[in-house]
């Protein structure tokens, strides 16, 4: 729980900070950039120097290699939060079509020689899946407190569309997301100014997800194609989006580009989990399989309170749930069965998304950042079975 005068969201600060860092790039205005990121010996806000704002094609490298100045390049390359696989959104620059480019491919386009060496020599240390981040998140270290998580920095750089109205600082991030709601069910295109930006940044991860999310006619329409596409299994999205989300157990967080590009799309289904009144919360028993690292398995001790950051699917049926993504491809890694005791009244029971499921699975899906308490485990044909009972947010 927050305590009294403890929290505070950032989120109309880093709006215009995230704002500034690519203007200020795109003037070739470097002493402004790091005022705001820091030095890569002494980062301060470098965990915003992958955001691509809502009105924005290019991130500030691509910036860089637009200036064709090589030491630049260099000196954003040595931040470790700096991704060079960003790629850009949607767009046609002077040189022609360059949508979807990444570092390496739009200096090669703009023929910056020196810069395409630089990049090619330069070691991207991001992980794309799961594999090694724990699923276990200590109750005691709330990731809202420390106030830029991928939801409140998504704000940030997308705060015109999703909120363009003030936002007190005292407010938690799941007010603000009610206020969204709120806001998207009275005005009467905001939801269209919502999916068009969502379509935007979510092209660069997915386009068969984006193409289906822009041919929503209807406000209907589109909350359900939100959850509908969370389920399509041949796109990896639920994979890209629980990696981002768990990537926030980082003691320094560091939002890849595809956690940004995320972002919008896990805005808006996080807030239909929590607002939706046509996604009924459940108070049954439901159950969860995962594939997790003898170090992560450790950590479920009874009596421990724990978050989890990601969004997780489970079943009201035990043979439903053995057969879901486990999260990762760990070798060697250990199976765990979580049976999860649903019966307290929380904003985070889990939702019955099944009738925009794409599979018959019983699916009730947990909002991220759902707390639990592990009451009961033990051993059976080598794998671990876990009882869990979720607490109040």
């Amino acid at each position: 729980m927050h305590q009294a005068g403890s929290f505070k969201n950032k989120i109309d600060e880093e709006s215009q900070e995230v704002n500034n860092l690519v203007l200020y790039a795109k003037g070739g205005q470097w002493e402004s950039v790091w005022a705001i990121i820091g030095t890569p010996e002494n980062p301060k806000k470098a965990y915003l120097i992958n955001s691509i704002p809502e009105n924005r094609r290019w991130g500030v490298l691509h910036q860089a290699i637009y200036w064709k100045d090589p030491n630049i390049v260099q000196i954003l390359l040595r931040f470790a939060a700096c991704d060079s696989s960003l790629r850009t959104k949607e767009c046609t620059s002077e040189i022609g079509p360059t949508s979807g480019m990444t570092a390496i491919e739009l200096a090669s386009a703009y023929g910056c020689t020196e810069v395409k060496k630089v990049l090619t020599n330069h070691v991207c240390n991001f992980k794309t899946e799961t594999e090694d981040i724990d699923t276990f998140y200590p109750w005691y270290a709330d990731i809202e407190l420390k106030g830029h998580g991928l939801i409140p920095i998504t704000l940030a750089a997308y705060r015109n569309t999703f909120h363009p109205k003030n936002i007190d600082p005292k407010k938690p991030i799941v007010t603000v997301l009610g206020d969204i709601f709120h806001d998207l069910n009275t005005s009467q295109n905001r939801w269209k100014d919502v999916r068009e930006k969502i379509c935007d940044s979510l092209y660069v991860v997915s386009e068969e997800s984006a193409r289906e999310l822009k041919e929503c006619e209807s406000r209907q329409a589109f909350y359900e194609t939100i959850v509908n596409v969370y389920t399509d299994e041949s796109t990896f999205l639920y994979t890209y989006m629980n990696t981002a989300l768990r990537r926030q157990t980082d003691s320094d967080y560091k939002p890849s580009a595809t956690d940004l590009a995320m972002g919008p799309y896990v805005v808006m289904y996080q807030t239909l989990l929590l607002f939706w009144a046509e996604l009924k919360r459940e108070n049954a028993t439901t159950y969860r399989r995962m594939l997790l690292t003898k170090q992560d398995m450790e950590k479920y001790k009874i009596g421990v309170k724990f978050i989890w950051l990601s969004f997780v699917s489970s079943s009201v049926e035990l043979e439903k749930a053995l057969p879901f993504p486990t999260c990762s491809t760990i070798k060697g890694g250990r199976i765990v069965i979580f049976t999860i005791d649903n019966t307290v009244i929380s904003t985070h029971q889990p939702r019955n998304i099944e009738t925009y499921a794409r599979y018959m699975e019983r699916e009730r899906v947990y909002p991220t950042g759902s707390k639990f308490v592990v009451t009961g485990m033990r051993w059976q044909n080598g794998e671990m079975y876990v009882n869990l009972k979720l607490l109040s947010s």
